[in-house]
């Protein structure tokens, strides 16, 4: 597996600063941002961006960054619905109504996501049928 930070192409590499960079670059809310918590102007970035080698590394950078979140919210997913479940129990009306309304608004949720993959499934097998047969 590549570190994100020593990627090579061609010979090419990133540098020490552009390595600096790449941090406060995928953790900003925007790249104007992100350029002035890394000490770079926005045209230095997209002058970057133009090295392949510089713009893998932002991009394995930022799907580490959504990988990690993804994980923690894996984590606490199990409180979460814990949470609610008992929230419907609540002696306050208005907490427990908007808390059997969210579960409701899920099971739809999930129930039509379900439906849907489905439903892809039945295509993609009539899909393969059909270049099967010709």
């Amino acid at each position: 597996m590549k570190n994100e930070l020593e990627i090579t192409r061609n010979g090419q590499e990133i540098n020490p600063k552009q390595k600096r960079a790449i941090a406060f670059l995928v953790a900003a809310k925007d790249i104007e941002s992100g350029c002035r918590a890394a000490g770079i102007s926005t045209t230095t970035y997209y002058d970057w961006m133009k090295n392949p080698v510089f713009a893998e590394a932002i991009d394995i950078q930022r799907n580490s960054l959504i990988t990690d979140a993804m994980q923690r919210l894996r984590q606490g997913i199990g409180a979460a619905v814990d949470k609610l479940i008992a929230l419907v129990k609540s002696e306050n009306e208005e907490v427990a109504r908007k808390a059997s309304t969210s579960i409701v608004e899920i099971a739809l949720k999930m129930r039509e996501s379900e439906e849907i993959e489905d439903r892809i499934e039945s295509i993609e097998k009539i899909v393969l049928e059909r270049r099967t047969y010709r």
